[in-house]
């Protein structure tokens, strides 16, 4: 089929403002792939007074949004069209064994990892992969912000 590029694969997610976090492929290959996000403020709104702290559940959205379905768009890539990829819609199936390290706040910038690792795989448009999260620049880089597996799978949109 085709290889497609970082930015091609970007404009095959489907998730979007305010939902999208991921603004950047940086590395994507049949081993793993490294995306990022940069937090806003508009991001952590709602989930606590001082408006600063990301929710846990959208580190979670982060690291299925590249993780999940920006990797198995690119896999699937490999096997079908494009024109079929666009005919089935993704879907978050699971997390296991996630765990928190460090709070998020509004201007940290994240860097999302995701391998097949030992318990991973990817068949029949179905995804298993760790992931690391972990900060990118400042006082804190390198320091890991989550871990865990997560899962998805696509199917047809009708």
């Amino acid at each position: 089929m085709s290889v497609l590029s970082p930015q091609e694969v970007l404009a095959l997610v489907p998730q979007q403002r305010p939902m999208r976090f991921v603004d950047s492929l940086l590395e994507i290959d049949e081993e793993h792939i490294l995306g990022g996000y940069t937090w806003t403020a508009e991001d952590c709104l709602g989930y606590r007074p001082d408006g600063k702290l990301v929710p846990p559940f959208k580190l979670i959205e982060m690291a299925a949004q590249i993780g999940s379905v920006s990797w198995c768009i690119w896999l699937m890539s490999q096997e079908i069209p494009i024109e079929e990829i666009q005919q089935l819609v993704g879907f978050f199936t699971e997390i296991q064994r996630g765990e928190f390290l460090n709070p998020v706040h509004a201007g940290d910038r994240l860097l999302c990892q995701a391998t097949l690792d030992n318990d991973g795989y990817f068949r029949k448009n179905k995804l298993l992969t760790s992931v690391e999260m972990q900060f990118d620049g400042g006082p804190k880089d390198g320091e890991t912000v989550f871990t865990g597996m997560i899962s998805g799978m696509w199917v047809p949109k009708e």
